[in-house]
């Protein structure tokens, strides 16, 4: 394995300096023996970039409470080590012996199983129902998938500025169209709907059995609860790219409360306007179909319930821009410790200031 790679106390946090001596593989252009990965200030995310990279992946995967035991502890580890890579320079302090390990257990966790294959193909099947397509999962969606990926790719390594204003701009259009949502929740309450009113919100605390939900014990809420975490699944996202903040622990202390605040309130509201407008029946059965029965339900068959597809479609879009814009980061973390073979190819920014070769391992993988 190449030597271990340090951050000297002198040294700027994007800057990785060789404890030992070189190999052909690894060492600088300019045999110094400091291999530089430094990003120039204007290329650097401030405040309103770190909120949307973080909500971009948190809206449109799948408690508050729980996400925020987490955040708290990648806040202390995030606030202490200002760097990119996220969990791997934490795992790395606390796990120190043996050597590497805890590391290259990450590294094969995050290079053999993270992807957005899934979300490409949400991508491909909902642009198909947008186009008022029936075939679903087959060719046509897993072309429009690999295209989709092909494109956050290509458009992170060459239009680096470009991919982030596009993850900031789908991060809004997620914004609004959750706050549509909820608004037309407060529209269903008040009685404007297409349907009998379900009336969930009497003896809402009431526990009932039927043939579709209930009586399931522990078993059903301890799925319940899983279900409700993974779509909190986001909220580590800036630690991946600290080095690429402005002021990283400052804006990583701001950012982070109000991307992961925000979407607790959204969603909140969110689940009530789908209780005002959908039966708990529907629910039960309705899988991850719920917002098209709310938007059938208050919109009926309108241009607003027909291009739910579309929307949902923007979603997943953003979600890809955001998971592979933050995990090219952690790849070329892996490459500038010499984890991965040929490590200062996947660690370098040439030639357009963007971890290209880090961010094509995504996708290798999809």
């Amino acid at each position: 394995m190449s030597p271990a790679i340090e951050v000297g106390k002198d040294t700027d946090p994007d800057t990785r300096e060789l404890s030992g001596p070189t190999d052909e593989e690894y060492a600088s252009s300019t045999n110094d023996g400091v291999q530089q990965f430094a990003y120039s200030e204007e290329r650097k995310i401030g405040v309103t970039g770190a909120v949307f990279l973080i909500l971009n992946k948190m809206i449109g995967t799948g408690s508050g409470i729980l996400t925020f035991c987490g955040l708290s502890v990648f806040l202390e580890f995030g606030l202490a080590i200002p760097l990119s890579g996220g969990e791997k320079n934490y795992l790395e302090r606390v796990y120190r012996r043996p050597r590497y390990l805890a590391s290259c257990v990450l590294a094969a966790q995050m290079i053999l199983l993270g992807f957005s294959s899934g979300n490409s193909l949400a991508f491909g099947r909902y642009i198909l129902a947008a186009a008022g397509s029936k075939e679903g999962d087959g060719w046509t969606a897993r072309g429009i998938a690999i295209a989709c990926i092909t494109f956050v790719v290509a458009l992170h390594s060459i239009f680096p500025k470009w991919g982030l204003r596009l993850v900031n701009l789908l991060g809004i259009f997620k914004v609004v169209i959750v706050i549509f949502i909820v608004f037309s929740g407060f529209a269903a309450i008040s009685g404007r709907l297409l349907i009998e009113p379900p009336g969930n919100f009497k003896n809402a605390f009431a526990i009932e059995v039927t043939e579709n939900y209930g009586g399931q014990g522990a078993y059903g809420y301890a799925t319940a609860l899983l279900q409700i975490i993974y779509s909190y699944k986001g909220w580590e996202n800036a630690n991946y790219v600290l080095g690429e903040l402005k002021n990283p622990r400052k804006t990583l202390a701001i950012a982070a409360p109000i991307a992961i605040g925000g979407v607790t309130i959204l969603y909140v509201l969110a689940n009530v306007a789908y209780f005002a407008a959908i039966t708990k029946d529907d629910l039960a059965t309705s899988e991850v179909l719920v917002a098209g029965l709310f938007f059938r339900n208050v919109f009926g068959d309108s241009a607003a319930a027909r291009a739910l597809p579309a929307f949902v479609a923007l979603s997943n879009l953003g979600n890809v821009l955001a998971v592979s814009f933050a995990h090219a980061r952690l790849n070329q973390e892996f490459g500038k410790e010499a984890l991965l073979p040929y490590g200062k190819f996947w660690a370098s920014i040439k030639p357009f200031n963007a971890p290209a070769a880090a961010v094509s391992i995504h996708l290798d993988r999809c």
